[in-house]
């Protein structure tokens, strides 16, 4: 059970591995412009490896439950598939339900785990796989493997990378189920770092009271999709590498271009010099370019939203 691109790297693996008896997914959703509907990158990837797919609106609908039972797995494996599974189905397989998890747990259970560990700063993060429970990301740990985060790895290049140390991690946790030498630590009552919530549109924006630090951080998670942004002349400015440099001024303030490499605005403490930036309607370009063909200039505010007419 998965969705996302995180996810195929694991399904490859179990099909490789495995018997792997269907795969469940969340159904095509309007992902592009004009709303095109498209499967999940799962899909895509078991269509292709002529694995049976099925894609329930509602994963507790007892139609899934009399499907699962006929199917009857020695274990259901769930890679970022953004439902919750009720307990008639954790209590399905011989082996229960096994998610593999992009934190080292019990820190940074929920939604964005890995955003989460990038946007704090943190020096490393890891994967585990654990035996799924009622609650949410509870579960004994199985396996845990831990790699650090490099100071500049944006948020896309940690998942890409964590997807297959996630592949390689199930693959063990299966072999360990069928060895019979697996083992499980229960995990501590409270969330180290606290749940981690789905992001919003909200949620994208740069706030310019931060440090600088924080900023950075920020911008190096949501890096490139789906991008910080912030308002550049009422008008949307994503922003997808900004690094630490010196400056002082208002939150927001734009203290002046670095010639060739950009412009630097204040935080809430020290400076940003954003380097890649995205205009609305335009690609990513030099922040350098940027400053040149528009009519920011020294004193002016970047802002966290468009002022109201």
């Amino acid at each position: 059970m998965g969705s996302p691109e995180f996810a195929v790297a694991s399904l490859q693996r179990v099909f490789d591995e495995s018997q792997l008896l269907a795969v469940y997914t969340q159904p095509d959703k309007p992902r592009a412009r004009g709303n095109k509907m498209l499967p999940t990158p799962v899909k895509t990837r078991a269509l292709e490896l002529g694995v049976p797919v099925h894609e329930p609106a509602r994963i507790r609908d007892e139609a899934v439950l009399a499907h699962l039972k006929e199917l009857n797995p020695d274990v259901i494996l769930v890679v970022a598939y953004a439902k919750l599974i009720p307990k008639s189905l954790l209590d399905l397989p011989r082996f229960g339900c096994i998610n593999v998890h992009p934190s080292l747990l019990p820190r940074y259970r929920g939604a964005i785990p890995l955003l989460a560990a990038v946007m704090n700063g943190d020096a490393e993060t890891g994967v585990c796989t654990f035996f799924m429970d009622v609650g949410y990301d509870t579960g004994d740990v199985i396996q845990m493997v831990r790699t650090p985060i490099g100071p500049e790895e944006t948020g896309e290049q940690l998942s890409e990378r964590l997807a297959l140390v996630g592949a390689d991690v199930l693959s063990d946790t299966m072999k360990s189920l069928e060895r019979g030498d697996f083992t499980r630590t229960q995990q501590p009552e409270e969330a180290e770092g606290g749940y981690t919530k789905p992001l919003g549109k909200g949620d994208l924006v740069i706030d310019w009271s931060w440090p600088a630090e924080k900023v950075s951080n920020f911008v190096r998670a949501l890096a490139n999709e789906p991008g910080a942004q912030t308002f550049a002349n009422n008008a949307i400015l994503k922003v997808a590498r900004a690094t630490v440099c010196d400056g002082a001024g208002e939150a927001g303030e734009v203290l002046g271009p670095v010639k060739g490499k950009g412009f630097s605005v204040a935080c809430g403490q020290g400076a940003v010099l954003l380097e890649t930036v995205k205009p609305a309607g335009k690609g990513w370009m030099p922040a350098w370019s940027y400053w040149q063909g528009n009519p920011l200039k020294p004193g002016d505010r970047l802002a966290a939203a468009a002022p109201s007419l």
